[in-house]
């Protein structure tokens, strides 16, 4: 499937293949640099260097003349090229409401993969946690051959607007079982994890650090539910130091042996389209956070708008969703199922801008 010069990745539990000979050129040439790095902060207001084709603005709710939104306004939300927002009363309404909350009453659910890291730096597909591993001199050839066989079958399902979730849900089993028993086979030694991870160019969405550091100053709990691979995320965020005691990490993590060497998984899959369904929903999480009703849910996949389910309600969830790549297909189920879309946004300034104004 790949050429010469192809990479595997894999992005949500998902796989990607990018071919770096079929770059755009306007894209400029891929970072050379290894290691980690904080990505430069962009404003949200400019259209991103990089990355699909961003559709002309009649995708979005035309504003009516006679109605007046203050804090999209302010947020500069109406404006913005890359944003698209279906219902413009709800989401004023919805904003307004966690903005008179304050942080007393606020929590933040986000996916990891694509979501809280970049879908692309400089025009080469980033990596995810999946990514992470499947591009480490540490795993053995076969394995990425493997995974990338399967990335060929099942991905094309993933991503598929004309299939319901019920439809793709057994395949989607499918695969993370098979990736499971082949991550099996290769004998993973827990110690290796750290420098994977420190040898990867996984980078966060400019501002991620900036948004941490504002919730953990102010006491928001924050869950990073994740269908992809948590041992290497954890470790991710540690390295950018945003691994704080308000964050929670709910994704399916390894089982060791005594001698540290990966033998399995621990707990129930978690795949895209059953984050509502895993151990955190059924457990006291967010009976302790009952008073927290109000909800900044960030993802990247029409999976993630499950993730605050066991909020306790009534509740006010806005949802923002990161709409990466076959953004003319796959556009209008994300405006009918998030609030906010935001076509190939590399950064997290829409969250800081939401959190700046509170108190």
């Amino acid at each position: 499937m790949l050429g010469t010069r192809g990479v595997v990745l894999r992005a949500g539990g998902r796989q990607f293949t990018r071919v770096l000979s079929g770059l755009n050129p306007s894209e400029g040439s891929p970072d050379q640099c290894c290691g980690l790095m904080v990505a430069t902060r962009s404003l949200s207001s400019e259209a991103p260097p990089q990355g699909p084709r961003v559709p002309p603005a009649s995708g979005a709710t035309m504003p009516d003349p006679e109605a007046s939104y203050p804090a999209l306004e302010k947020l500069g939300l109406i404006a913005a090229e890359h944003v698209r927002i279906k219902d413009l009363a709800k989401v004023e309404e919805l904003v307004n409401t966690i903005i008179g909350g304050g942080f007393s009453r606020l929590q933040v659910i986000v996916d990891y993969d694509m979501t809280l890291c970049r879908y692309h730096v400089n025009g080469k597909q980033a990596v995810s946690s999946f990514g992470i591993m499947d591009n480490s001199p540490d795993m053995p050839e076969y394995y990425r051959e493997e995974a990338n066989r399967l990335l060929a079958k099942y991905y094309p399902i993933e991503v598929d607007p004309k299939m319901t979730e019920e439809e793709k849900i057994p395949y989607m089993v499918e695969w993370y079982q098979q990736i499971h028993d082949l991550l099996v086979k290769c004998s993973i030694r827990q110690a290796s994890i750290e420098g994977m991870v420190s040898a990867s160019s996984a980078r966060l969405r400019d501002g991620s650090e900036e948004l941490c550091q504002k919730l953990h100053r102010a006491g928001v709990p924050v869950l990073v539910l994740s269908a992809g691979m948590g041992d290497v995320l954890e470790q991710v965020l540690r390295h950018f130091k945003v691994y704080t005691d308000n964050v929670k990490v709910v994704s399916n993590f390894f089982n060791y042996n005594e001698q540290g060497i990966m033998v399995g998984f621990k707990g129930n899959l978690i795949h895209m389209f059953n984050k509502n369904e895993d151990a955190i929903h059924s457990s006291d999480y967010f009976e302790k956070l009952q008073n927290r009703t109000n909800v900044i849910l960030m993802g990247d996949s029409l999976g993630d708008i499950k993730m605050a389910l066991g909020v306790p309600q009534p509740s006010s969830v806005l949802k923002i969703g990161f709409l990466n790549d076959k953004i003319d297909e796959r556009l209008p189920a994300f405006m009918d199922n998030f609030d906010i879309v935001l076509l190939d946004d590399q950064t997290m300034d829409v969250a800081n801008s939401i959190v700046d104004l509170l108190k």
